[in-house]
């Protein structure tokens, strides 16, 4: 009786032994792009342990058509396909008449290299300060433009720093322009397929005109009995790169003061020192800045000052 459980038991583990039937299932190809020139192309893993004898191509359009063949080399001329209609490409290894695991990429067929791609206009609108719309339009609409991406550059031409967009659609918004800061702004059309291809460009050089900071923030206090010391920061270079000129205190009927400001690309925070004011009083605060655009609103605070006793100021 044991060893017939026995016989059992080994005919039941070799049933779960893998085949050896020397089949080899290929790894999928790698780097599976449409080029610009409708050129379906990949590459083979190069630790594959398996001999590719071929590969099969499977194309199916969003209008379906379906195209399927087997390539012995590692690309294939699609330039019968459609243009700007998106297809499934897909391609498998096989080895031996084994079929590997499948690479999919789902993709237009790209605008050819003979496309004219170069802008008919570019429009620069400014909405509002800080606030620009660009707009613009290919000079030809033959092929559409499923495969454009338009790169919109913007160069600062104080500093020289340089800022690429990449869009789709023929228009943007640019709400990161500072004020009084000279701008270099380029849009071409890029063939996002490879090997890239970019149109000529068009441009506008535009300034926008000074405005004035938002109000400053109260950023530190020290509050005693007739001194208050405070530290105030202004509003980031970035977003507004008008040279500063003064900061004024207005306390109304109590005091005015002016600080003349030396504007640096950092901008720290003001310090403000006010000093012999009285005890145990009210001060209200309107702090302002101005710049070549003219004074900011103000920045808002009231300060009681503490009460007068041994070692108070």
């Amino acid at each position: 009786m044991i060893t017939k459980f026995a016989v059992l038991a080994l005919l039941v583990l070799y049933s779960f032994v893998p085949s050896t039937s020397g089949q080899c299932v290929a790894n999928s190809v790698l780097n599976l792009r449409i080029g610009a020139n409708a050129v379906l192309s990949w590459e083979i893993d190069p630790n594959d342990p398996c001999e590719i004898d071929e590969f099969q191509v499977d194309v199916t359009g969003d209008r379906d058509d379906e195209y399927h063949f087997k390539v012995r080399e590692t690309e294939v001329d699609l330039s019968f396909l459609e243009i700007c209609e998106e297809w499934v490409f897909v391609v498998t290894p096989v080895s031996d008449g084994t079929l590997g695991f499948e690479r999919r990429l789902t993709e237009n067929i790209p605008l050819p290299p003979s496309a004219d791609i170069s802008l008919r206009y570019l429009n620069l609108t400014e909405i509002e300060p800080r606030d620009v719309l660009l707009e613009w339009d290919l000079t030809n609409h033959t092929h559409g433009d499923c495969t454009l991406r338009y790169r919109v550059t913007l160069e600062d031409l104080d500093d020289g720093s340089i800022q690429d967009l990449y869009v789709r659609g023929q228009s943007v918004h640019l709400h990161l322009l500072s004020p009084c800061v000279p701008y270099h702004i380029t849009v071409r059309a890029v063939n996002r397929a490879h090997p890239t291809i970019e149109g000529p460009m068009r441009f506008h050089d535009h300034e926008i005109e000074p405005i004035p900071e938002d109000p400053p923030t109260l950023r530190t206090i020290e509050i005693g009995a007739t001194e208050v010391s405070m530290t105030w920061r202004l509003e980031n270079p970035g977003r507004n790169r008008c040279p500063i000129r003064t900061l004024y205190v207005d306390a109304g009927s109590n005091f005015n003061i002016s600080l003349p400001l030396v504007d640096t690309p950092e901008r720290p925070p003001v310090e403000v020192n006010l000093r012999g004011l009285y005890p145990n009083s009210m001060y209200f605060l309107k702090v302002s800045v101005e710049n070549s655009g003219g004074l900011s609103r103000p920045g808002l605070i009231g300060v009681q000052t503490l009460d007068l006793s041994p070692g108070s100021e």
